[in-house]
């Protein structure tokens, strides 16, 4: 058994950070969530590194729709992130992870002259697959309310919670989802590979909070190429699609080419 505590800052445990594909694109697909957080983590490895636990206190990010009759104010609980998962394979290449995360968000009700907060929560199925020497899967699902640090896409987006346009000293945690699928061919393993995906991140806007121009649902597809000339040197060519829905169902869409050049040293 092996023991491990982290303390500073680190990538979210509720990051599985070989549950996604490599990619130029810095960020990745939408659905993922590689955010960085101040933390405390303790991590034990179990059975001969089968098994993996891990659970932290993580200094919170809170974004929401304040209002008039809220405002924001210093966050006063972590959020508690917690994850499980079975590895499998000669070096444990491959894995599937069961991820949650827990948060008290603090705000400042006006009306009542006096702090509250909302409750947010996630959870998540995440993995990496290495179904042969040529061939790797990726994925993740995610689902919560009040989560937007822990979705790619919507971090930093006021959706944690929102108020009620017809009742704005009500408040709610938005609902919010996403999920991403990828696979890589290893044409050359280690050398040259092939890769492809599609991702996908929504919120539910059923209670009607949310304004006709705002977010409803977005998409990333990619596909790219990835050749080592040399053990330091990295080539690399990817092609980005990406789409946003509004509210009121009007959708646009964009495009990206991207090259890269890598030498490590």
């Amino acid at each position: 058994q092996m023991l491990g505590f982290t303390v500073g800052r680190d990538v979210t445990t509720f990051c599985d950070l070989m549950a996604a594909p490599q990619t130029i694109d810095f960020q990745g697909p939408n659905a993922y969530n590689f955010n960085f957080a101040t933390l405390l983590r303790y991590e034990a490895n179990l059975i001969d590194n089968h098994l993996k636990l891990g659970v932290a206190a993580e200094m919170p990010v809170v974004s929401g729709t304040y209002g008039d009759y809220f405002a924001p104010v210093s966050q006063r609980v972590p959020d508690f992130p917690v994850y499980f998962q079975f590895a499998w394979g000669e070096n444990r290449e491959s894995h599937i992870r069961a991820s949650a995360v827990f948060r008290d968000m603090y705000l400042h009700d006006k009306g009542n002259n006096d702090n509250t907060t909302q409750f947010g929560w996630g959870v998540q199925l995440s993995g990496h697959i290495d179904i042969t020497r040529w061939v790797d899967i990726y994925m993740n699902g995610v689902y919560g309310k009040g989560i937007t640090p822990y979705i790619q896409e919507l971090t930093g987006t006021p959706y944690d919670f929102i108020y009620n346009p017809e009742k704005p000293t009500s408040l709610l945690t938005l609902p919010m989802w996403g999920w991403q699928a990828a696979a890589q061919v290893n044409i050359m393993p280690n050398r040259f590979w092939v890769a492809a995906g599609y991702s996908e991140v929504g919120l539910d806007k059923s209670d009607g909070y949310i304004s006709e121009k705002q977010y409803k649902k977005g998409s990333y597809l990619f596909a790219n190429a990835f050749y080592k000339l040399t053990p330091n040197l990295t080539f690399a060519l990817e092609y980005l699609h990406g789409t946003r829905r509004d509210a009121s169902d009007i959708l646009n869409s964009a495009n990206r080419l991207s090259i890269m050049a890598q030498y490590n040293f």
